[in-house]
């Protein structure tokens, strides 16, 4: 089983300092925070926001009015020092110096591997910063435009060193002005970052891929009017020839997902799961976990990330919540919880500030949280077979079941009411069906009973529950 803990380090150093009354660096990064982690099962980090970047991106994100705007009702001393500019608009894959420089990157990496966590990074594939050598030295590996583009279009093209660069985008979004967009036609551009993303890869177990579907030939073809040659599958064989065991995830979306891992990716965003989460339409979450199983156990699931806003806010119903969360956390695949997600903080944390919003959290969804962090404990979800057990019949339809099944131990069945509607019915018994069995409502530690194999044919595994509502049973098959 795979979970991983995404930590923002500008945020974290701001924090920290502050603890230690002195400037922080990764070597502050102590192994009582990765062995808290690993006590809570995760078995990957994922340090955003590591690699330097450079004032000219600072710049463009002291001009961002609505930032400053969203900033300043956050924090009521807001000044410019809080804004640090994106991690995504990087100047060149090295630790700068005041987080410690490679060397403290290194050390940590080899404190994570002492205490059993995997390391991830970004690549951030399709575009560079503002500030990157590249821009004076190799503007061929670039998009570039021409003085029409940029009077045209001022938002989408810049001007540097002589030059007109377009800047990064996304197709159905506005350029992000404070990248410059690499040029995937060009073959040396390619083979470039290829070997960029082998130079990440020895430093640390994975490589997490910043919108990766940008970079398939047909999206690519689309958005900038010229064809390239497939990428990806090249670039993760020559990264796993020189780093074997190297592991890739993609941030994709689109519907994009399954073609990301049929070239090679060994975990992608789930954010299809994500979205049907917020609707009240059981069946269309069942629907997507009806997916092969090869295919769910390389989906990364979460109800929030740097990019999304906070569970707490958008969850803001405690059982929604609850039950959404213990969906995400009893399918296959990788679990990714967000810095503050257990605090049950509400308020969004810019990537373009190294600074969190102080807040107290929710306390019902940090109890949710701790629910989960119990469950994902047990033997069967950790090592055990996942199963989706169908609704019986129409009073049913409201129900996602999720089955968790390892010989010799307690099984493991979580119930949830996906619906705004109270909910009584009952769920196929799948490998139960003639087996007598005794049952426990686990999160209550109620008492054990048992149920026949004869009954649980004939009536299913029966619920009641309030909408959003989750019930969890601990199962021990008899005979």
């Amino acid at each position: 089983m795979h979970q991983l803990y995404e930590l923002n380090v500008r945020t974290w150093r701001t924090e920290r300092s502050r603890e230690l009354g002195r400037p922080a660096t990764l070597d502050d990064l102590s192994f009582d925070v990765l062995d808290r982690l690993v006590e809570n099962g995760f078995t990957w980090l994922y340090l955003l926001g590591v690699w330097r970047t450079g004032p000219l991106s600072r710049q463009l994100a002291l001009g961002d009015d609505p930032l400053r705007q969203y900033l300043s009702s956050v924090f009521s001393d807001f000044s410019d020092g809080d804004i640090c500019g994106s991690p995504l608009a990087h100047a060149g894959y090295e630790v700068p110096e005041e987080l410690g420089n490679d060397d403290a990157l290194a050390r940590l990496r080899e404190r994570a591997q002492a205490s059993g966590l995997s390391l991830m990074l970004d690549f951030i594939p399709n575009h560079v910063g503002l500030d990157h050598p590249w821009a004076e030295s190799n503007p061929e590996r670039f998009i570039l435009g021409n003085e029409y583009l940029l009077r045209q279009q001022p938002d989408a093209y810049v001007k540097l060193h002589g030059r007109v660069y377009a800047h990064g985008r996304d197709p159905f979004f506005a350029p992000w002005r404070t990248t410059l967009q690499l040029d995937y036609g060009n073959p040396d551009c390619q083979e470039t970052m290829i070997q960029t993303a082998s130079s990440i890869a020895a430093r640390c177990d994975g490589l997490r891929c910043d919108e990766a579907m940008l970079l398939l030939p047909d999206v690519f073809q689309s958005t900038w009017n010229r064809p390239m040659q497939p990428f990806w599958r090249r670039c993760l064989d020559r990264v796993r020839s020189e780093h074997p065991g190297t592991i890739f995830m993609a941030e994709v979306y689109w519907n994009r997902e399954y073609e990301l891992q049929q070239v090679g990716f060994d975990f992608t965003y789930d954010k299809i799961l994500y979205d049907r989460l917020l609707s009240d339409d059981a069946e269309s979450i069942r629907a997507h976990l009806r997916a092969s199983t090869d295919y769910q156990s390389h989906c990364v699931r979460f109800l929030e990330n740097d990019d999304e806003q906070r569970a707490a806010a958008r969850f803001p119903f405690p059982d929604h919540h609850r039950g959404a969360l213990f969906i995400s956390g009893m399918v296959p695949g990788m679990l990714l919880c967000h810095h503050g997600q257990e605090d049950g903080r509400r308020l969004h944390a810019s990537l373009q500030s190294n600074r969190r919003p102080v807040e107290d959290g929710s306390e019902a969804h940090r109890a949710a949280y701790r629910e989960l962090m119990t469950l994902l404990s047990e033997p069967a979800r950790h090592d055990g077979t996942w199963m989706l057990l169908e609704p019986r019949g129409e009073q049913g339809r409201s129900l996602v079941a999720c089955l968790w099944t390892l010989p010799a131990h307690h099984w493991l069945l979580v119930i949830v009411n996906a619906s705004w509607q109270p909910a009584t019915g009952a769920v196929e018994v799948g490998p139960l069906a003639n087996r007598d069995c005794q049952f426990q409502d686990y999160l209550v530690n109620g008492p054990a009973y048992q149920m026949r194999g004869d009954d649980l044919r004939e009536r299913g595994i029966e619920v009641t529950l309030p909408p959003w509502g989750a019930q969890v049973f601990r199962i021990m098959p008899l005979r």
